[in-house]
């Protein structure tokens, strides 16, 4: 199966409910020679932002960005940057609108467009994936988690074939988790001492968390065989299969995933 990671070509929100319009990702192949271009890039733009297929987006309004910028330019030239312009910042972010997501090729041409169904709200659960000529490739579904269910992504066709359901974690690395959950909480006792110490400066490197493996597949698919998109977090990467699923849908919902992974979790 061949593999993939996505690359954030900057720091702009990451891990935070933050997003820069016109943030983008990178899809690099693992086989990639180091002057080849990558096959796709993800552009982040805003959703009241007219996209024709396959063309630019065009501006239809800002979503307050601007007055972002705005306000950090006076605070730079010494107007002053108050405490409630923090807050009122900081909670503005959190309700930031999910962005439409536009993945185009090496020659610039759009290999598909991510459309959130339910635009202007910050997590949206479903969106409609389309070429570059506007036709649907597939809807993607998120469900969170809950008391006894996994968080899961799911992908379906419009053709009706079976869909591809990636549920957060492995049942055995579930049971892993919860059977180490004492030796977890130690860990986590160690995070705090440690990032109280260093003032955070070595906080990020003993975070622990729940299982992040997440195989997208079909319904009592083989093990291994049957993996459409397979992600690791250890290694950060996808990989995924030519046969099961199309390259522009495994690069959406890879970049969805990552978005979510970035700038949510």
């Amino acid at each position: 199966m061949p593999g993939f990671t996505v690359d954030i070509t900057g720091t702009t929100g990451m891990r935070t409910g933050e997003w820069a319009d016109g943030e983008q990702f990178l899809i690099l192949p693992d086989d990639r020679g180091t002057a080849d271009e990558p096959p796709a890039r993800v552009r982040l733009v805003a959703p009241d932002t007219a996209v024709s297929p396959g063309g630019s987006p065009r501006r239809a309004a800002q979503i307050g960005l601007r007055d972002d910028a705005a306000g950090a330019d006076a605070g730079a030239h010494g107007g002053g940057v108050s405490v409630a312009d923090v807050e009122e910042r900081t909670a503005r972010r959190a309700g930031m609108p999910h962005p439409i997501l536009l993945l185009d090729g090496p020659d610039g041409e759009r290999l598909c467009t991510v459309l959130p169904e339910d635009p202007g709200t910050p997590e949206p659960l479903c969106f409609r994936v389309e070429d570059g000529d506007g036709r649907e490739l597939c809807r993607i579904v998120r469900r969170p988690s809950r008391i006894g269910r996994r968080a899961y992504w799911r992908i379906l066709f419009p053709d009706g074939r079976p869909a591809l359901t990636g549920h957060r974690g492995t049942w055995i690395g579930w049971i892993g988790f919860a059977l180490t959950f004492p030796l977890w909480l130690l860990f986590f006792a160690g995070s705090l001492l440690v990032a109280a110490v260093t003032m955070g400066g070595v906080s990020e490197m003993l975070v622990w968390g729940a299982p992040k493996r997440t195989t997208w597949r079909t319904r009592w698919a083989p093990p291994l065989v049957g993996n459409a998109l397979d992600f690791r977090y250890l290694r950060c990467g996808y990989r995924w299969s030519p046969k099961l699923v199309d390259p522009r849908i495994a690069w959406a919902q890879a970049s969805l995933h990552h978005f979510r992974k970035m700038h949510k979790d």
